[in-house]
């Protein structure tokens, strides 16, 4: 039951934003000029979203999902919101809760009932002043195929040397000549760590976005077990993390 009013609430609150492509990395940020952070005290937290849109899986083209990214994503949240100390952080049983316990409202609470959601939008506004919203787009690996090729290839090559010169003395010693070279590179994959996170506000009694928030990373892996880098990803969701509650206004 649980499920399915989380369910239903997403249909009609959330609004998705636009997808990132491999080999993207942006950051983007909106925020309302005539909203006043300072004043919402109760935010309601929303299950996280998981997109995992935007890439090119045609042909051999292939993306590994980050595993247990449902544990791992709720975990950085939480880290994260303990520093939202100015506010009261609810989640949607607390507004199932107050919305029963109003006695103005009279139609049945119902998530079979005929308009459930559009009761729960129009009672949300009484009860929290903001919404946040968490959507996962990318988090894993894209394995993008590419035929055996040749290419050209830079180096240094440490060499000895001996000379005479004009008296008569004689000098040694090593010097690094600058060479190239052909290779060839076998047919494979070339791995990226992705990782690209969307948060946005949402102001419950006004109905309307107050601040949006997305970061898009995208890298080459390093190619370690053949390619695979089990913190890579990790790694760049962290930092998205620690700039979007950097810039979050009710994190200043």
């Amino acid at each position: 039951m649980k499920k399915l009013i989380y369910g239903m609430m997403a249909a009609f609150l959330f609004v998705a934003l636009s997808a990132c492509r491999p080999g993207y990395a942006a950051q983007a940020e909106w925020r309302a000029a005539d909203y006043n952070f300072s004043t919402p005290r109760f935010v309601l937290l929303t299950e996280t979203k998981f997109a995992y849109e935007g890439y090119d899986v045609s042909g051999r083209n292939k993306f590994n999902r980050f595993p247990y990214a449902a544990d791992k994503i709720p975990d950085m949240l939480r880290n994260k919101l303990q520093g939202l100390s100015r506010h009261r952080l609810v989640d949607m049983d607390y507004v199932v809760r107050q919305i029963k316990a109003d006695p103005a409202v009279t139609e049945p609470l119902d998530p079979l009932a005929p308009g459930y959601s559009a009761l729960l939008q129009r009672e949300l506004g009484k009860h929290v002043d903001l919404v946040l919203y968490l959507d996962v787009r990318d988090y894993g690996w894209f394995y993008e195929w590419h035929e055996a090729y040749m290419k050209t290839e830079s180096y240094t090559e440490r060499i000895s040397y001996k000379r005479k010169h004009a008296d008569g003395t004689e000098s040694e010693g090593w010097t690094d000549v600058p060479r190239t070279r052909v290779v060839y590179v076998p047919a494979g994959y070339y791995v990226s760590d992705c990782a690209e996170l969307a948060i946005r506000l949402y102001d419950a009694k006004a109905g309307r976005d107050v601040w949006k928030y997305t970061d898009s990373r995208n890298r080459k892996s390093p190619p370690i077990s053949n390619g695979y880098d089990p913190s890579g990803p990790e790694s760049m969701m962290k930092r998205i993390f620690d700039e979007a509650f950097k810039r979050m206004p009710l994190a200043q």
